[in-house]
């Protein structure tokens, strides 16, 4: 309900634009209310009396106010008179702000007259301080009174009285005006109306021209900056969502409406962008602020949807973008009885408001726990957006940043942050834009600086948990598999659907191959660790098991799960229930997964052997063969700009009793010579590589030759 005091402003607006008591037409609803419905003696004895300046001014007889002789019959007798007189003549407008508004709304949506009056008077009713002490002497009334009371200020027959306030009339299925229902209660005129405060607003602010009145309500949305091809992690939904949307608009289908959720920044405003523009629809947004910059409540905000929803009735191929809906819907508040929403949130009206609609709609909200099922069940298409996949990723910075004259090294490293969204590198495209710096090393610094504190502030890392490796080239021929590794992506490019088991020593290249699966077959990489699965709360790993699996199957990625030994746990040693329930969980997905499943694991000798059983290959990565070895060693020290062919028969030699070399401990030696500022040469790299196996587990104490 709206309250006088809610509304100091709007009063404010109103008196600066003339709207008074000495407006002709305000003149005449006071004058009715006081002599046809016989309010004058309650009103009297209310205020004051005759010699009250401030009742003697909204009477509109401030000159009986000095005439002592002057009683309260004839008082009566004058404002009876005043009014027959008012009466015989064709009611006038001001000429102001106000009108001209109310004017463009009727229109705009085709309102009849008997509307419009009614429209006018309750927002005069609720603003004007004089005519709201007229109005409050009528006292409370049950809905009969307060039609009836209507169509006698008003002087309109009953019948449009009653017209005007049914649900599908223009003025109430617009969101213009709001009836408070008394049912058996018994409320004043004041309460039982209400017109949204944003809209009561608007009508007070002069324009520059008729149509921005409309502006205040919705605008029309931004151009995208992607394109459908950057929302590919979403093809199948995006695709769905193409050919729904132009069906609706070739069969003219009414109650079109889609919810779309995830997390802050994942693109959800901008998918609906570049869907409106791929389907040739023109998308209007719901506005948040009023023309001052002020926030308009949720409550005001379902008001301004359905207003716009009748603007745009009759227009051909538009759509309506509803923004943040968590604060259009109530709070949920939790008991033993189940979640309860606020009581004066009728989902009855929610629910038609999604099943009339003539306009489709995109509805928004970063979560939807607040909202209640009945509502989550109206919705035609429902889309989760998560964070985009690294190929995504990479698309969306090279759209940002790719102006920049970034390194693709950099860009690369940039895209393996998994929480990155589009915001985040439009809002570190914005201040590069303003930054003073040359050199492309300091800007890709504080880039990454930009970035970081992003993700921090919202509780993430601010570095990738995945770290691009460029110490050494990759390559399948360093690798030491008991499979033809090339046979299998050949496979798997034919039949995208394996479960593999990757074992062996670290650094052996398991989680690279698996790196280097993903790429051959173009798909995007989901890697998981025992540490993103298992949780302190019972049932929450088997959770996170079959969301990750559907994340991957429903993004056709390639799935990876480093350090499967840390929880596929052999069930016959088992302790506790949670741990046998942990791997029945991932034996039932990895059967139903519909892709390309690989794992990896250091200790396979800990794994469940019924688990074992379950995947097509079980490949052993072991340590380098001497050739291999050999060739890497000098493919090192090539990239590092030195020639060790005059003393090949001596490192090879001693290469050669390294027997527990790995393609890991040559990348880790490369990052050791840019830490301790090393030149890399042959005696370098191989007494490096000598102290990294000896380093090992299980090392001998001596291995090779170790007088270099």
């Amino acid at each position: 309900m709206t309250q006088l005091s809610d509304n100091k402003q709007f009063s404010e607006n109103m008196d600066t634009h003339k709207i008074s008591g000495s407006d002709p037409l305000l003149k005449l609803w006071n004058l009715r209310i006081l002599v046809r419905l016989n309010v004058f003696n309650r009103f009297f004895d209310r205020y004051g009396g005759m010699h009250d300046p401030e009742t003697m001014h909204i009477l509109g007889l401030p000159e009986l106010q000095q005439d002592e002789q002057v009683d309260k019959k004839t008082m009566f007798s004058t404002l009876r008179d005043t009014l027959n007189t008012l009466e015989s003549h064709t009611p006038t407008f001001s000429n102001d702000v106000f009108s001209a508004n109310i004017a463009i709304l009727q229109k705009s949506l085709n309102l009849t007259q008997c509307e419009i009056d009614i429209l006018r008077f309750v927002i005069v009713s609720s603003s004007s301080t004089s005519f709201n002490m007229v109005v409050e002497a009528l006292g409370e009334m049950g809905n009969e009174q307060i039609r009836r009371t209507l169509s006698i200020v008003l002087n309109i027959p009953r019948i449009s009285i009653d017209n005007a306030m049914r649900a599908n009339s223009a003025l109430i299925s617009s969101g213009l005006l709001r009836i408070n229902a008394s049912g058996h209660y018994m409320l004043s005129l004041q309460q039982c109306f209400d017109v949204p405060h944003s809209i009561k607003y608007a009508l007070t602010q002069e324009q520059n021209n008729p149509g921005a009145i409309l502006q205040c309500f919705f605008k029309i949305a931004d151009q995208p900056h992607l394109s459908v091809e950057d929302f590919s992690h979403l093809k199948a939904d995006v695709n769905l969502l193409i050919c729904y949307l132009r069906s609706v608009e070739k069969n003219h289908i009414q109650g079109v409406n889609v919810l779309m959720y995830g997390e802050p920044g994942t693109g959800k405003t901008e998918l609906v962008k570049t869907l409106s523009k791929y389907c040739g629809f023109e998308l209007y947004e719901i506005t948040m602020q009023d023309i001052e910059g002020n926030p308009i409540d949720g409550k005001d905000r379902f008001a301004t949807y359905q207003l716009t929803q009748k603007m745009l009735a009759n227009k051909k191929k538009s759509a309506i973008l509803f923004d943040e809906i968590e604060d259009a819907f109530p709070n949920v508040n939790f008991s033993p009885f189940g979640h309860v929403t606020r009581p004066d949130f009728k989902k009855a009206w929610v629910h038609q408001l999604l099943e009339e609609n003539p306009v489709p709609a995109f509805w928004l909200c970063n979560s939807v726990i607040q909202l209640d099922d009945s509502v989550l069940r109206r919705f035609d298409f429902v889309l989760n957006l998560r964070s985009p996949t690294r190929n995504i990723r990479r698309r969306i910075l090279d759209k940002y940043l790719g102006h920049l004259g970034l390194s693709n090294t950099w860009l690369a490293q940039m895209a393996e942050h998994e929480h990155l969204v589009p915001a985040h590198a439009e809002s570190a495209a914005k201040i590069a834009a303003h930054l003073d710096v040359e050199n492309t090393k300091e800007l890709e610094k504080n880039l990454e600086r930009i970035i970081g504190n992003k993700l921090q502030v919202m509780g993430l890392s601010r570095k990738p948990r995945t770290v691009v490796s460029h110490e050494i080239r990759y390559s399948l021929e360093y690798l030491n598999p008991d499979q033809d590794l090339e046979a299998l992506t050949d496979g798997l490019q034919k039949n995208h659907q394996a479960r593999i088991c990757l074992y062996g020593a670290p650094g052996t290249g398991k989680t690279a191959f698996a790196h280097y699966v993903a790429e051959q077959l173009d798909k995007p990489l989901l890697k998981k660790q025992a540490s993103d699965i298992l949780s302190a709360w019972v049932g929450e790993a088997e959770k996170n098991i079959a969301a990750m699996f559907n994340e991957a199957e429903t993004d056709d990625m390639v799935l990876l799960v480093d350090e499967v030994d840390s929880f596929l746990l052999d069930r016959g040693s088992s302790k506790n229930s949670w741990e046998i329930t942990q791997v029945n969980e991932l034996l039932v997905q990895m059967e139903s997964f519909n892709g390309v499943f690989i794992a990896s694991t250091n200790l396979l000798n800990l794994v469940d052997a019924a688990s074992l059983r379950r995947f097509d290959l079980k490949i052993k990565f072991d340590y380098m063969k001497r050739e291999q070895a050999w060739t890497l060693f000098l493919q090192v020290l090539e990239e590092h700009g030195c020639n060790a062919q005059s003393e090949t028969k001596q490192y090879k030699t001693n290469l050669a009793r390294l027997d527990t070399l790995t393609p890991g401990d040559f990348a880790t030696v490369v990052r050791q010579s840019r830490s301790l500022n090393k030149t890399i040469h042959p005696c370098y790299l191989l007494s490096a590589l000598e102290k990294e196996c000896k380093a090992k587990p299980g090392a001998g104490k001596s291995i090779g030759f170790m007088g270099l």
